[in-house]
């Protein structure tokens, strides 16, 4: 892993060498092991080092194709490397690095963009053709690796973090109204907004070109549930199950290529004890570390409220007290590369830190309930169809429950007739289903201390909604959006922040290419059963593990883990994260609700309160440490 830094002028070339300079050394902690700038013509581009393969100074960056017209700063993994050297069929000797980012120049070079889909790993990476002075800005298909870029005057500056990017003096450092509400609203912002105003993200699987005629944005991969995966469903169970397990195996193979040492992250559940499955049948002194937090129950409960309890699988206990927690807290979330209202950040902030010294490279299994469905949906899905036909009923109650559980800023009554007259498949489009409750219009409003423009609530959702295919059933539609929202930009952006703090690697062997293409053309029936329960879930990956794992962890209910309550935080005079929050000039500034808010109003949903308070600890921190107003 790795960051880059660049700016590129399309018009009028300037010596933006020192500008560089300044985005690199805001990206340090993701790259200790090395530095190099890149000025020519119209684009100055940066690169700083962690050094994972091939640790000479041979595969040091910006990279210059061995043609000379290609020049490249990169950042992540590409995992199958060796496979393409084969595919490329590139004569033994012939390279000269033993990494993955010459490889990737070959790939660009033989094929341009169409490399892409060649491509097994995580990236994000700048590569220019000094030939055609045409300049490609890439990111891999789930948003694992993060890139934002700033566009003015003709002057487009990226950088892998929105603070280097503030590095370049003509970036504002002023917030985005509309990306606060949003924020405040899900926990984070979608692609490709950001919380600071002209400050955007490359989204998932885009790819941004620059040239002097201009500029576009385009998809080159998209998360899509297959019309014609019915068909699957005429393979045995057995079948698909040992195929999913070869596919698992693969991919976590591929996520151990690496010249540092790597671990694994277990928790308590089954993504990532099937994991350490996979690797106990060819690495049995594999390494596992795992967070314990150590104090009371009241300090220690989560933040839903549920104590936890039976924390591992085996594996090496990291452990910290609650003062360590109390005073981590804002260092972990000033160092997000974005705001994120998520507090498992803090958990996996100290636990990558403390593991650090054993361990370069980290496996986890984020990304397992996204692809193969997994959370509470198989009760969401069946309470939203029996919702559905019961709003058909002249059931007067039926207003009351509406806020519950369809989302929107129209009235009860409304969002009512809207379910009844919808298809079953569109049900998740009208709820505005979201994994995790939204901050309700009412109470955004309150915060804020102002109104919302009309329309704007939960504007991002409608619009992923609508991009779904027309013949995608509740269940894709419902996992798309969760593709394109919760998992890049919560789960993955928190976790490239914590682990780069630490100058570590963070793998997500659920994400693989090949992994993913074969869940994608899975029906529904073989990610999530019909009736509810944790167990009707992620059916595909228990079938596999019924032989392979214990039926505690088959059977357990997915934990985070645990990180304590925000309530808890709130009064340890070791973190003052109240007068974080309460002091934060650019809260002050936007948020005219902000002290009622803290002073928990009543009639929140359950969990709102607390993840909502978790968002603006993270927005003052985080905007404190930018410099962002």
């Amino acid at each position: 892993m790795c960051g880059i830094a660049g700016v590129y002028r399309s018009h009028a070339p300037a010596d933006d060498r020192l500008v560089v300079q300044a985005m690199l050394d805001r990206l340090r902690p993701r790259g200790p092991d090395g530095e190099g700038i890149l000025s020519e013509g119209a684009l100055c581009l940066g690169h700083r080092r962690l050094a994972i393969l091939d640790l000479s100074d041979a595969a040091r960056q910006p990279m210059v194709s061995e043609s000379g017209r290609y020049v490249i700063s990169f950042n992540g993994e590409i995992y199958n490397y060796r496979e393409l050297i084969a595919e490329l069929e590139i004569a033994p000797g012939s390279l000269r690095t033993r990494g993955d980012t010459e490889v990737l120049l070959r790939a660009w070079e033989r094929w341009g963009s169409d490399c892409l889909q060649r491509l097994a790993g995580q990236w994000a990476f700048a590569i220019y053709d000094r030939l055609e002075e045409k300049l490609w800005l890439v990111r891999d298909r789930f948003g694992e690796k993060p890139l934002y870029y700033h566009e003015r005057d003709g002057i487009l500056s990226f950088a892998s973090t929105i603070l280097a990017l503030l590095g370049a003096p003509w970036v504002s450092r002023e917030i985005s109204p509309e990306a606060l509400q949003e924020c405040l609203t899900l926990r984070y912002v979608v692609s490709p907004h950001t919380v600071v105003r002209g400050v955007s993200k490359i989204p998932p699987g885009h790819l941004l070109t620059a040239g002097r005629s201009g500029r576009e944005v385009r998809s080159w991969w998209s998360p899509r549930f297959r019309q014609d995966a019915e068909r699957a469903g005429r393979r045995r169970k057995q079948e698909i199950a040992e195929e999913f397990g070869r596919l698992l195996g693969q991919a976590t193979r591929r996520c151990l290529v690496s010249d540092r040492p790597v671990a694994l992250l277990l928790s308590d559940g089954i993504d990532s004890g099937a994991l350490a499955a996979v690797l106990s049948e060819t690495h049995p002194a594999f390494r596992a570390f795992t967070f314990k937090a150590v104090g009371s129950a009241d300090e220690l409960r989560s933040a839903e409220g549920r104590p936890g309890e039976g924390e591992t699988l085996e594996g090496e206990a990291i452990t910290a007290t609650y003062d360590e927690l109390a005073r981590s807290v804002v260092p972990a979330l000033a160092g997000l590369n974005e705001p994120v209202g998520d507090g498992a950040a803090l958990a996996i902030w100290l636990l990558i830190r403390k593991a650090r010294p054993h361990a370069t490279v980290f496996l986890c299994g984020q990304g397992a309930d996204e692809i193969l469905g997994g959370y509470r949906l198989s009760q969401d899905r069946f309470r939203l169809a029996v919702l559905r036909r019961f709003c058909k009923l002249p059931l007067p109650f039926l207003n009351r429950a509406m806020p519950h559980f369809v989302n929107g800023e129209e009235s009860p009554a409304i969002r009512r007739v809207a379910m009844a007259r919808t298809p079953a498949p569109l049900a998740p489009a009208v709820a505005r289903f979201l994994i995790y409750r939204p901050l309700p219009a009412w109470a955004l409003e309150g915060v804020l201390g102002a109104a919302i423009a009309p329309g704007r609530y939960l504007e991002a959702i409608d619009r992923l909604y609508q991009e779904c295919s027309p013949a995608a059933s509740d269940l894709d539609r419902i996992q798309e959006v969760m593709l394109k929202t919760f998992l890049p930009e919560n789960l993955l952006s928190q976790g490239d922040s914590v682990a780069m703090a630490s100058s570590a690697e963070l793998r997500m062997p659920y994400l693989d290419r090949d992994l993913v293409a074969f869940v994608l053309g899975l029906p529904r029936e073989m990610r999530v059963g019909l009736w509810p329960g944790h167990v009707n879930t992620k059916l595909v990956l228990r079938w596999w593990g019924r032989n392979r794992l214990s039926r505690r962890v088959l059977r357990h209910p997915k934990r985070t883990f645990r990180f304590g309550s925000i309530r808890a935080l709130l009064k340890s005079p070791a973190s003052d994260l109240r007068g974080v929050i309460l002091d934060s000039e650019v809260l002050r500034r936007h948020l005219g609700g902000l002290p009622a808010w803290m002073k928990e109003p009543a009639g929140l949903p359950r969990g709102t309160w607390g993840a909502t308070t978790w968002t603006l600890a993270s927005l003052a921190a985080w905007c404190d440490a930018a410099g962002v107003r």
